[in-house]
């Protein structure tokens, strides 16, 4: 088994064998990718109420199809990659994404955009399904590599806010949809370059010797996803906006330095912030993969969905200070639990149905969530975006209600683990 072999070096990506160093690589700068050009969109929605003359509601649903294909188009994408190949799909994905990021930019209409960003949502529905298959099939330590994976998938969710305000501040929104469609051309040519071998590794099968009906878990699991879905979508959207509105500490901090442009600062200091708050996600993603591969990953997918609700709930209530506090705990929390969820769809899935079990979880996650931009527009309308977060809260409760459902149906078995 050429290129497998365990390396015992030490360090960051010591513990991995060079083709899985290689498939990392692969998979890592495209997750990162997939997450910061699928949140373009919420760090212009301010300039955008302005260019286009309407209110945040409204412009929140010009991204309604980009965040619904994110999810439906996850499920073609897995059959498609369970008969094909990884590689492929992800270098299709990134020109995709960087076509439909590119045309946002060129046509600025609120008539044709819904469309071009929607290729941005089906560009990025094809990273989950593929990448997130291939280090489950290929990589021993699943659990730490998927927490490394999901380092780059936080950095491309903290970059988003930050590079897109600086260079909407600098330049304007329409030219830096463009100028990252561009980038996005040329790490699918980078990508492309890469040579990986797929083939799956039997050590990390799942083998038992006891039959055991492991879809009726999924399907609980299922459940939790879709309220996942709907209470992280939500806050990505608004967060952003939010802080604009919400705290100004940030904004003094930014006042208080000599600049020569100051139309649009307050929205740069709500992106900076944002991406600040957001790269707690980094450790929370850190930490959820070392407890995936240490702990029973139901009680550990219990443990940080249960420490999130509190944060989200405090969001509704707090502003300054405390709202970032907030923020970015919720951020840890909801984020750590991605290498948790991803080992225990791993868990209770076939290999050979790996990349079509990852597109229903994104399907439910990013599809289902995506009507939430509709939930934002009338709970804001009739009541308040503090409102809103008060929802989110509700739909992150009955996460950890779905949680505990499957950790008594699931009883029989004496522990799940990586």
């Amino acid at each position: 088994m050429t290129g497998h072999t365990k390396n015992h070096g030490r360090g960051f990506l010591g513990e991995f064998s060079g083709l899985e160093k290689r498939i990392l690589m692969l998979t890592c700068p495209a997750h990162f990718t997939s997450h910061m050009f699928i949140l373009v969109f919420p760090a212009v929605a301010m300039p955008l109420v302005n260019t286009l003359g309407l209110p945040l509601e409204e412009v929140v649903k010009i991204s309604f199809f980009m965040y619904l294909f994110y999810g439906l188009c996850a499920l073609p994408v897995g059959v498609i990659v369970d008969k094909w190949q990884a590689k492929g799909m992800l270098v299709i994905g990134q020109i995709t994404m960087g076509v439909g990021l590119a045309s946002s930019g060129i046509y600025p209409n609120s008539s044709l955009m819904p469309y071009t960003l929607a290729l941005v949502g089906i560009g990025a529905s094809t990273y989950h399904p593929t990448g997130l298959s291939l280090i489950s099939r290929t990589v021993r330590q699943r659990g730490h590599a998927l927490g490394i994976n999901g380092v780059f998938g936080n950095l491309g969710i903290s970059a988003a806010p930050l590079v897109t305000g600086l260079l909407t501040w600098l330049l304007s929104w329409q030219l830096t949809f463009i100028i990252l469609g561009t980038v996005c051309i040329f790490i699918a040519f980078l990508l492309s370059t890469l040579k990986i071998d797929e083939s799956p590794r039997t050590e990390v099968h799942r083998s038992t010797s006891k039959e055991i009906n492991y879809t009726r878990y999924f399907v609980i699991l299922c459940f939790a996803m879709i309220f996942g879905g709907l209470s992280y979508r939500g806050n990505m959207l608004l967060l952003p906006a939010y802080l604009e509105l919400k705290t100004t500490f940030f904004l003094r901090l930014i006042e208080a330095f000599p600049v020569t442009k100051t139309q649009g600062t307050a929205t740069l200091a709500a992106t900076v912030l944002t991406s600040a708050i957001l790269l707690s996600g980094i450790f929370g993603q850190i930490t959820g993969g070392r407890l995936a591969d240490r702990k029973d990953l139901r009680y550990a997918y219990l443990f940080v969905h249960l420490a999130s609700v509190p944060f989200l709930l405090a969001m509704a209530f707090v502003t300054n200070y405390l709202l970032a506090f907030c923020a970015a705990a919720y951020v840890f929390f909801s984020l750590g639990m991605q290498p948790i969820e991803n080992s225990l769809i791993a868990a209770f899935t076939p290999v050979k149905w790996r990349s079509t079990s990852f597109a229903v979880k994104f399907i439910l996650n990013f599809g289902v969530g995506a009507t939430v931009v509709y939930l934002i527009g009338a709970v804001k309308q009739a009541y308040s975006l503090e409102i809103v977060y008060m929802f989110l809260a509700g739909f992150a409760f009955l996460i950890v209600s779905s949680v505990v459902v499957l950790i008594v149906a699931s009883r029989q078995l004496k522990h799940v683990r990586n």
